[in-house]
Formats: structure tokens, C-alpha cells, sequence
């Protein structure tokens, strides 16, 4: 299990390089108002993370192995 959470966390990290800090606030910012209460799933959290950014994420996403399926 410890290796699923440092991934995780790393992988935040790397998102927020991406991103960039303040764009990545204000995303995950959003993001919790948006599914306060709620579901949070994979595709969700990716599709807020795409509209962040004006680049790509896809190859992101693959490098990471992070997929979208949510069930």
C-alpha cells in the first residue's frame, strides 16, 4: 500500500510542475468545491486537470501510468 501513496503523491508533484503552482491551485481548488460531497474519480480529476492546462496531458497521463477508468 505505501507504494500506491508515494506514487500518488509524486505524481501531484509532477502535475503541479506541469501546471504550474498557480494554475494547479486554483484547479484542485475548484476541483473540491466541484465534488464536495461527491465522487471524486480518475476521469474526473483528469478532465479538471486538462482544462488547467493549455498543453496536452495525454502523454503525461501515459508516462505515469494513470488511467481514467473509473469504476
Amino acid at each position: 500500500m505505501a507504494v500506491v501513496y508515494r506514487a500518488g503523491s509524486g505524481a501531484l508533484h509532477d502535475l503541479e510542475r506541469e501546471l504550474g503552482g498557480p494554475a494547479m491551485e486554483r484547479m484542485l481548488r475548484q476541483y473540491a468545491l466541484d465534488h464536495w460531497y461527491g465522487v471524486s474519480t480518475n476521469a474526473a480529476f483528469m478532465r479538471a486537470a486538462q482544462a488547467a492546462s493549455a498543453r496536452d496531458l495525454t502523454q503525461f497521463w501515459e508516462e505515469l501510468r494513470i488511467r481514467a477508468h473509473d469504476s
